[in-house]
């Protein structure tokens, strides 16, 4: 069950996928702490204007991995979504760019209001 949209940013505790470590992540962010971050990911997104791969928002927010992907997948998730995957107009597919390992990440583009 995904939330709503009105929820997004009201939320009581950061969701988990219920193992050990991940219950305690979620039970260590305040509500406030949960809210803000959403918010942060979300509208350092919106003020690309081509996209950020989860690595560019990790950089640009100073924040680890961890909690940005949850933060992206709660924004990707929630209906209708915050942000969306757009397809690359030469093939079609998700798009995707270099991160600084070299491999190949998605972009995560702001979903039209």
């Amino acid at each position: 069950m995904t939330p709503k949209q009105t929820d997004l940013f009201n939320q009581p505790r950061a969701p988990h996928n219920r193992t050990e470590t991940s219950e305690a992540a979620a039970k260590s962010f305040t509500k406030k702490e949960l809210n803000g971050m959403c918010f942060e990911v979300l509208r350092t997104v919106m003020l690309s204007d081509d996209g950020l791969t989860c690595e560019q928002v990790e950089k640009r927010l100073s924040m680890k991995h961890q909690t940005v992907s949850a933060r992206l997948r709660d924004l990707i998730t929630v209906d209708p979504p915050y942000v969306e995957f757009r397809p690359d107009p030469f093939t079609g597919k998700e798009k995707r760019r270099a991160n600084e390992s070299g491999r190949t990440a998605k972009v995560y583009c702001a979903a039209p209001l």
